[in-house]
């Protein structure tokens, strides 16, 4: 076996993997300081996605421990899966499936679209239950070298997970983008959370498409194995980076003087220093016409609220102010 193309492909995906489990450290440290106040449903998946990635991270030192330490030397076992490579594909697989769930939830909140939803669970479930049957199957052929068989699978399953983040991603954008009021500060909140869906959904489909793209083009090495390693870590802080910006979505539709609106065309004038509007014309896009400062002036005001839901904060128009 050409080592650098198998087990030093491995061995780059368990550094980077540990990486990122450091970034998913620091988040959930972060999450649990500063958002004490959530739900127990919401603190529980957190736990349990944590719980996951070091149990992936786990079974994937203890696999290159046992191949490059354990079994130095012995050539004919390099090309015998183990126990613990064949397990870490379910916390990859289980993690998925509870992201994609969450993300299908807080896009069933924003467009109440049952297809859609239905839809992105569905290919969440059909990522998770094959790669449980890509374990199954690693348990029975034993042979790394009859791996190629299972190309179907894995193209099927890391396909499902492609598809189901790039649905959520672009699903997410065109009803942000459908919310869009006018108003400054909320259309940059509004981008902002565009930015994150693309980003989060994009990062993550596309690292499942090169593991496929390299798994179906040559299965017989481990380059694939080392970006599917990375997968589970790039879901994990996907999702935890979203709740964990909340915080500073807020502040951005909070003005900072801490008042709903501030009137800037108004100066004093005279000793009994009464308001006066600046002598400007006003357009009024809506009219498509001019408001003359003489004229009396007529405010019709919208609002907009953040709302705090078990899973996240959103934007959604209501009649009066409430607190976040």
């Amino acid at each position: 076996m050409a080592l650098d193309t198998t087990y030093g492909a491995i061995v780059i995906g368990l550094v980077v993997s540990a990486v990122l489990y450091g970034v998913t450290l620091l988040q959930t440290f972060f999450y649990f300081k500063q958002y004490g106040d959530d739900s127990k449903r919401i603190k529980f998946m957190v736990a349990f996605l944590w719980f996951l990635d070091t149990l992936h991270l786990l079974f994937c030192t203890i696999t290159i421990y046992t191949y490059l330490v354990s079994g130095f030397g012995d050539f004919e076992a390099l090309g015998k899966s183990i126990w613990s490579m064949n397990l870490q594909t379910d916390c990859n697989g289980l993690i998925g499936l509870i992201v994609e769930c969450y993300f299908a939830r807080r896009l069933w909140i924003m467009s109440r679209n049952v297809y859609l939803t239905v839809l992105i669970v569905i290919l969440a479930c059909i990522h998770f239950s094959l790669g449980v049957y890509f374990t199954v199957q690693g348990f029975i052929i034993v042979d790394t070298s009859r791996f190629p068989s299972l190309i179907w699978v894995t193209s099927t399953g890391l396909g499902s997970a492609a598809a189901a983040d790039i649905i959520i991603a672009i699903a997410m954008c065109y009803y942000l983008m459908k919310s869009r009021t006018g108003f400054a500060r909320t259309d940059s909140l509004i981008t902002t959370l565009m930015g994150y869906s693309l980003t989060t959904g994009l990062i993550t489909s596309i690292v499942a498409f090169i593991s496929v793209m390299t798994f179906a083009t040559m299965p017989t090495n481990y380059i694939w194995l080392g970006f599917f390693w990375i997968i589970g870590k790039c879901y994990v802080n996907s999702v935890m980076a979203a709740l964990n910006s909340r915080d500073s979505l807020r502040e951005q539709v909070n003005p900072q003087d801490g008042t709903l609106f501030q009137l800037t065309p108004f100066r004093q004038m005279g000793s009994n220093h009464q308001p006066q509007l600046e002598q400007e014309i006003v357009k009024d896009d809506k009219e498509g016409g001019y408001l003359d400062p003489g004229q009396a002036l007529a405010v019709n005001v919208k609002t907009q609220t953040v709302t705090k839901t078990d899973f996240d904060y959103i934007i959604s128009p209501s009649p009066s102010p409430e607190k976040y």
